[in-house]
């Protein structure tokens, strides 16, 4: 019971302390969900080193399960409310196609990933689909689409991890050496701007919860993000119960009928105007991510490691580096220019939250906002893009 408490607490308070720190340090360079994983790994490999050594604590199994499915619930409906998604009509002709290529650029190299390589792993089309979510939203999008069809959580937790030492690596690829090697084949960017008005596109980086304006109104929509979790779920429970309530199944209905479900609530009420201007919408999704992804990698079932580890690593690695080429060839034949091609494409692998870094590091800030903007509709798009491609992969 002790252990189930601390476990419990250690979920909602190390992912506050990362949020608070997240522009400082190892944070800032790795990113506050890459930390947090990082943060849940040193505590799994603790519980493996205290069991090595012939005692017998482990972690509750239930508390990281539920408390990791509530807080992702909670957490995409958060992140479409601040998405801003009515701000897409304001990009420029130029950044849609640019990520438009992008989203078309990691779909084909997944698909052809599966073909070549991925087809011979256990989860081979689920893998697959995960990446295309991933590469095309962000993380919340891969453990959803990972949770729709079933996938293992260490899987799950496995492929987070690949992504972030994959990520981590590319990432500082991006900061460092990719302009200037992008420069040689891909026209410069030009004076004006990517936008087709002003926009008040909101970085959640810059933002506090003890400076904000109205927090009434932002557990409010807390509590609308809690309702929508809850109600979708239990949709999946009435499934489940209407096709013969099979003892041991209910997960499989009720866990995709709540990503689904909080997916699709969550674009609705982001045109709601008194939803949609709340701040920190984005601040609190991001920490109850950030809450998901300590405890999945807390979670983590390291005497699997060894034997999925290096061949998810290779699967992830080669879509990163084959998207990138082929984002890459397909902007220069569209004229699209450097800036435009790496902010889009950092929108797309990364997620909105590390748009900024990249436009500062480029000295381009006229494509911060259009970065922020397409970050969030991968955010909207990105898990059902994965799923297409999961349900068609299994037919393969």
């Amino acid at each position: 019971m002790l252990v189930a408490v601390l476990q419990g607490a250690a979920m909602l308070v190390v992912p506050a302390l990362i949020m608070k720190f997240r522009n400082k340090g190892l944070v800032k360079g790795i990113g506050s969900i890459g930390m947090s994983y990082l943060a849940g790994i040193l505590v799994a490999l603790i519980f493996f080193g205290i069991n090595k050594a012939g005692a017998n604590v482990t972690l509750n199994a239930s508390v990281g399960e539920i408390g990791s499915h509530a807080a992702i619930g909670i957490a995409i409906p958060l992140l479409l409310f601040g998405a801003n998604l009515k701000e897409a009509k304001k990009l420029s002709a130029k950044v849609v196609v640019a990520f438009s290529l992008l989203i078309l650029a990691v779909f084909v190299v997944a698909v052809a990933a599966f073909f070549i390589y991925g087809r011979n792993l256990s989860y081979g089309a689920e893998l697959s689909a995960m990446a295309t979510g991933l590469y095309t939203g962000g993380t919340p999008n891969l453990n959803a689409i990972g949770a729709i069809f079933g996938v293992d959580k260490t899987v799950i937790g496995l492929a987070n991890l690949s992504d972030m030492i994959i990520g981590g690596v590319f990432y500082l690829f991006l900061l460092t050496l990719c302009k200037p090697l992008l420069k040689k084949f891909l026209k410069a960017a030009p004076a004006a701007s990517y936008m087709k008005g002003d926009t008040d596109f909101d970085n959640y980086e810059d933002l506090s919860y003890k400076t904000l304006p109205d927090k009434k109104s932002l557990l409010r929509n807390v509590l609308i993000a809690f309702l929508m979790a809850a109600a979708s779920a239990g949709i999946g429970v009435l499934i489940w119960f209407l096709t013969g309530a099979e003892q041991g199944t209910m997960n499989d209905y009720l866990v995709p009928a709540l990503m689904i479900g909080v997916t699709v609530s969550g674009i609705i009420a982001s045109f709601n105007k008194k939803i949609r201007e709340v701040k920190g919408n984005t601040l609190i999704g991001q920490y109850l991510i950030n809450v998901f992804s300590f405890g999945l990698a807390m979670s983590l079932n390291l005497n699997e490691i060894g034997s999925n580890f290096p061949e998810m690593l290779l699967l992830y690695g080669s879509i990163t580096v084959c998207s990138f080429i082929l984002h890459v060839c397909v902007c220069k034949l569209a004229k699209i220019d450097v800036d435009c091609c790496m902010v889009t494409m950092t929108a797309g692998l990364y997620g909105p939250a590390f748009v900024p870094a990249i436009t500062s590091q480029i000295k381009n800030d006229n494509l911060t906002a259009p970065g922020l903007i397409c970050g969030a509709i991968g955010y909207a798009v990105g898990t059902f893009l994965g799923l297409g491609t999961g349900l068609l992969l299994r037919l393969a």
